[in-house]
């Protein structure tokens, strides 16, 4: 069954859909038996525990339309477990076909949950000179992959752990299950990173949103700084710098809300038929935050060398 393209804008995704991928999640990590704490959550779940609602000062996220882990290939790669494959076939999931050639990816599985509706799950992991980023690394023979992505090794690192309970699928039964997750700064990171490359609309919504949400300013700062005060992957804490800047921050020709990230915020946050002083207002809040954050981050940090 082919997956549908996502939602350009925040009112195309649903609280039911998104319970559904956590749903998924807690599946998935059965499969990866005594190694599922290897695996970190990253991607458009992830909100759902960073920020998680608290009405009205925090509202919920718009959620998701699937979920995107971590792989530690390194500690997969010995061996220890029963064939993952095999794990993942039994509890319901299969590789994903691609509509447009019909060829099935290892890196990419799927959920079915009804005629109607999918769950996609990708597979990722840290790139490396050897498997650089977009590069695809085997884990079990070639039945399960993982996509190279750069700088996604941090979130072996930089995570937050919580329990949560939910209802595996299969009719398999309610299970608590402890989830390793993007901690604010890994997650920053990854989706300013995400966005600079691939200019996708919900990037930017959950950027913002997390930035927003995830406490003051001074606290979302203080959390950043803290972690790359701690040595640790400074090439990524360098990167993301100066991808917020390119794509958010005024230029010497274009005001900041006029640039992509801020207009994509927007856009997506507000949808189709929204009313023009309505979006270059959300523009505006959105080029505003990034570059107070990144004034901050100089203050604290120095400037980007």
């Amino acid at each position: 069954m082919a997956v549908e393209a996502k939602p350009q804008s925040a009112d195309g995704y649903s609280a039911a859909h998104t319970h559904t991928c956590e749903q998924v999640l807690v599946t998935l990590l059965s499969a990866f038996g005594s190694l599922k704490d290897t695996i970190r959550l990253v991607g458009g779940l992830v909100p759902r525990y960073l920020t998680p609602e608290q009405y009205p000062d925090v509202p919920a996220h718009f959620g998701t339309s699937d979920v995107d882990v971590a792989l530690n290939l390194s500690v997969l790669a010995s061996g220890n477990y029963t064939s993952l494959s095999k794990q993942l076939l039994a509890r319901g999931f299969k590789r994903w076909v691609d509509p447009k050639n019909g060829w099935d990816t290892a890196w990419r599985w799927e959920y079915q949950i009804s005629a109607k509706q999918v769950v996609l799950v990708e597979f990722l992991r840290g790139s490396t000179d050897d498997c650089p980023p977009s590069k695809i690394a085997a884990l079990d023979g070639e039945d399960v992959s993982a996509l190279s992505v750069q700088h996604m090794e941090i979130v072996h690192d930089w995570y937050e752990s919580r329990k949560i309970e939910a209802e595996m699928l299969g009719d398999r039964g309610v299970t608590i299950e402890t989830v390793h997750y993007a901690d604010v700064p890994a997650f920053i990171i990854l989706k300013a990173l995400a966005f600079h490359s691939r200019a996708e609309k919900k990037d930017s919504g959950d950027l913002i949103h997390v930035m927003r949400y995830a406490g003051t300013l001074e606290d979302v700062v203080g959390q950043f700084v803290a972690r790359a005060k701690s040595g640790l992957h400074a090439e990524a804490v360098k990167a993301c710098r100066i991808a917020l800047k390119e794509r958010f921050c005024s230029t010497l020709k274009t005001e900041g809300h006029e640039l992509i990230g801020p207009k994509s915020y927007a856009q997506f946050m507000l949808g189709k038929g929204a009313d023009e002083e309505e979006l270059v207002s959300e523009a505006r809040y959105a080029s505003g935050l990034i570059e107070n954050f990144l004034k901050l981050l100089e203050r604290d940090l120095g400037p980007v060398e």
